[in-house]
């Protein structure tokens, strides 16, 4: 204790003493660079912060896929550089009188390139080291190409520069322009010859050539073009965003620091202001359907028949393939898939697990067959999306599509939710919401440019599937039923979306999208995208038509009620089995029910960690919610499986019910590997990181599937297989 005493005295008297040396100036300045000083530090630790503090969000940032995606990033990272020295300049030269305070130093042009390349290097190091799993040696041919285009940016920036100086009319032009912007207060911009001084022609010039590649990007690397050419990397968007805030703020800050105004109040007062005034929020695509107004609606709410369909089709199946009739035992087998979300991992670890238990060698093709209903959430909904496209009129996805379902539900979509970051939403965030319903009108932010990924991902690309697409091959039991499960921000409750209707919620315990939207429509990838609003990646939205008999709610991503899809399905399955009258058609004999969680179950073994009391004390709360999700959720749907067995398999119970026969009721829960299991995938903490975002690399990509060899021969997947086969027959 004593030793720490004098430790917090040592560190009081070095701060204090260096307060009290450092000259006043130096602080002045500070305060006039912090735009550009947060932003260049920002280039300098993003590297570290990307690997070592926000893996899951942000590491795969630096993977890059090719050589032009590499290339181009790198002359990204070298405009970011220029863009927080040409700041830096401007304030420099031009403070003393502007804020009539000292001068600090004297600027010179040859430094703006050594300090960009500074500024420039820990982002190309990490690009070149963390992208050499997806190019190889290629990278090297890549970094030399990056080299070459940023040499050649820095060219064109030179060659401008020079027009503007030597052009007596344009600067005359330009000089007029900035007098009379600045007839108010002219100083620091205009020097003692009446000409813009030199810092704000190297800005200025800069600031045209960025303009010219920002517009070539935005024309060229839309989302959608994939297939085609490519798709420009999204930290190539991330470096546009920082060049653009640098020269953006810190124009704004060198202006309004004179008269003690503060940029960020007034800006986002503005950005308020335009937002109001023009109505702006984030949608989804609404779309008339033409299946409702065929009135068939009635049969969108009959699950029984549906499911009795359903059933039929897996008896015929069962019947011709064993050339036999089927024995009790085999008849009447409901499958109940719920997929749990968690980001690209879990898209991915959904289509694993659903296509490898339909291998002959575990559960064969009467598995899909038995499965009638499937409960998604976030990224486990993008996984059930790529699914069930590809089930075809026999009833189950053919064997030839099952390896090109994980690859659709694994292909990286991060590049197009930069490009809407730095187009359309970008535009709404300075006060420009008119820019995107002008220029991008069919891809209006972030979240429909990932609609816009997901869609080329489909089995028909180009003829985007709705909900109404799948309504007919559920109808005729050749489909499962498919649950997008959402929440809705105004009021908590889950939404289901689904081609299905489950009508109003009488005990108010959810939120129908058909009784919602009783004439409308939406894209598969739509609904999808709605259950897997990730914080931030995509925006929270509702739909882009007034409703006139009820409210427009917000709709954000299904795991902020329940991120396991369990509840829905408990809810359904409770209602299915309930008899109503004696001629219901269902028998139903035995459930299994599936729980896909693409993450290791939580270890009770776990020690604390020491020296945490900082970030204890900081961040405490938030971690504690996030930790106790997965326990909570295991902890209640154990709990929730005790109640349906206890319903179902009870003697006494089913007396009170009706005279039907019990029911086999099983659950399993499917995880990604233990590091008992898999210990290749965890890290000398033993802690497996997978990233949340919609990237994955070769790597992580392997390892689900990996992930999956390492468990299939276990014990929970064998206790299945043998269910199966063995005792129920299948």
């Amino acid at each position: 204790m004593k030793n720490n005493i004098f430790l917090w005295l040592a560190i009081v008297v070095v701060v204090v003493t260096g307060w009290l040396l450092v000259p006043n100036i130096f602080w002045e300045y500070a305060f006039f660079l912090r735009i550009p000083l947060l932003l260049g530090v920002l280039l300098l630790a993003l590297p570290a912060i990307a690997e070592f503090i926000l893996p899951a969000m942000l590491k795969n940032l630096f993977v890059l896929r090719g050589i032009w995606q590499m290339a181009f990033t790198i002359l990204g990272a070298t405009v970011a550089g220029m863009s927080v020295i040409f700041v830096t300049a401007i304030v420099i030269d031009n403070a003393p009188t502007r804020f009539a305070v000292p001068s600090l130093i004297t600027s010179s042009p040859s430094w703006y390139y050594g300090l960009a390349i500074a500024l420039t290097l820990p982002i190309v190091l990490a690009i070149t080291d963390l992208s050499e799993e997806e190019i190889g040696k290629k990278r090297w041919l890549g970094l030399f190409i990056g080299v070459v285009f940023g040499a050649i940016f820095l060219l064109a920036f030179k060659w401008i520069r020079n027009v503007l100086a030597t052009w007596e009319i344009l600067n005359n032009l330009l000089v007029k322009v900035f007098s009379f912007l600045l007839k108010n207060s002219p100083a620091g911009y205009i020097n003692s010859d009446g000409n813009l001084t030199q810092a704000h022609v190297n800005a200025f010039a800069f600031f045209l050539a960025l303009v010219v590649g920002y517009w070539i990007v935005f024309v060229l690397y839309p989302p959608g073009t994939r297939g085609k050419k490519g798709e420009a990397a999204a930290l190539l968007y991330v470096m546009l965003l920082v060049s653009i805030a640098t020269l953006f703020l810190g124009g704004l800050t060198f202006y309004f620091d004179r008269f003690r105004v503060s940029v960020l109040f007034f800006w986002l007062l503005l950005s308020f202001g335009m937002y109001w005034l023009f109505k702006v929020d984030h949608f989804f695509h609404l779309k008339q359907d033409s299946l409702k107004q065929k009135n068939k609606q009635p049969e969108l709410q009959d699950f029984k028949t549906i499911i009795d369909r359903r059933l039929q089709k897996l008896e015929e199946y069962l019947k011709t393939n064993k050339q036999e009739e089927l024995t009790e035992e085999q008849k009447r087998t409901l499958v109940i898939v719920c997929a749990s979300g968690g980001g690209i991992q879990a898209a991915g670890w959904t289509t694993q697990v659903l296509t490898g238990l339909q291998d002959e060698e575990l559960l064969g093709t009467s598995f899909p067959k038995a499965i009638s209903f499937i409960s998604s959430v976030s990224g486990g909904s993008v996984g059930s999306m790529y699914y069930l496209d590809r089930f075809d009129s026999q009833g189950y996805p053919p064997n030839t599509e099952l390896n090109q379902i994980f690859n659709s539900a694994t292909a990286d979509s991060l590049d197009a939710v930069g490009w809407g970051l730095a187009y359309p939403d970008l535009w709404r965030i300075i006060a420009l919401p008119i820019l995107p319903s002008a220029l991008t009108p069919q891809i209006s932010d972030r979240g429909i440019a990932l609609e816009t990924d997901w869609q080329q991902e489909m089995q028909v690309s180009n003829q985007p599937k709705t909900l109404a697409t799948w309504r007919d091959p559920i109808l005729d039991g050749n489909l499962p039923i498919p649950v997008f499960n959402a929440t809705l921000v105004e009021n908590g409750f889950r939404l289901l979306i689904s081609p299905m209707t489950f009508g109003e919620s009488i005990k108010q315990k959810y939120f129908d999208f058909n009784s919602l939207y009783p004439d409308d429509n939406i894209n598969l990838v739509t609904a999808a995208r709605l259950s897997a609003t990730f914080p931030y990646v995509s925006p929270i939205c509702r739909g882009n038509k007034d409703l006139k008999t009820k409210p427009n709610y917000h709709v954000a991503d299904g795991g902020y009620f329940d991120n396991s899809g369990f509840v829905t399905t408990v809810e359904w399955l409770n209602n299915l089995l309930n008899p109503k009258d004696s001629r219901d058609p269902l028998n139903i004999k035995r459930v299994l029910l599936l729980q896909i969680n693409p993450f290791p179950p939580a270890s009770s073994t776990t020690q604390g960690k020491k020296n945490r009391g900082w970030l204890m004390t900081i961040l405490g709360p938030l971690l504690t919610l996030f930790k106790v999700r997965d326990p909570i959720l295991n902890a209640r749907n154990l709990t929730e499986v005790e109640l349906l067995q206890q319903r179902w398999q009870t003697e006494k119970t089913l007396e009170e019910i009706s005279d039907r026969q019990k029911i086999d009721i099983q659950y399993f829960q499917i995880f990604f590997p233990s590091e008992k299991e898999a210990p290749e995938f965890y890290n000398e903490q033993g802690e497996y990181r997978p990233p949340l975002s919609w990237k994955l690399t070769k790597k992580e990509k392997e390892a689900i599937q990996h992930g999956w060899n390492a468990i299939k021969n276990q014990d929970q997947i064998q206790k299945i297989k043998i269910l199966w086969r063995d005792k129920w027959n299948m």
